[in-house]
């Protein structure tokens, strides 16, 4: 559920372990953020359910856990982007090398 407020801002409710939370955000954010704390409300869950821990826990848990996957996309991100590069580069050079060749051909 969710209500608008006066700024063009939303107010979401979600659970996350039996606890709602009223969180605004803009009305493009709504399905995201919805996605996003059932995700944690799942995570939490996994977390408490493989060992007798209790919610604080399992938030931080949750929170390291999340962490490290970003981390690793980014890491993952910085690959791709050095590897588009270096593709870049190389096509550059191809392309003047056979513009080189072209040329030469020509006279």
């Amino acid at each position: 559920m969710s209500e608008s407020t006066g700024n063009s801002m939303v107010t979401v409710k979600v659970n996350i372990m039996e606890k709602e939370y009223q969180i605004q955000c803009g009305p493009e954010e709504k399905q995201h953020l919805i996605k996003a704390a059932m995700d944690v409300d799942t995570r939490m869950r996994t977390a408490k359910s493989g060992a007798n821990i209790n919610a604080e826990k399992a938030a931080v848990l949750t929170a390291l856990n999340l962490a490290n996957e970003l981390q690793e996309d980014n890491h993952s991100n910085e690959t791709l982007d050095a590897a588009t590069t270096s593709i870049v580069n190389m096509n550059a050079r191809l392309d003047k090398i056979l513009n080189k060749k072209k040329i030469s051909s020509i006279v």
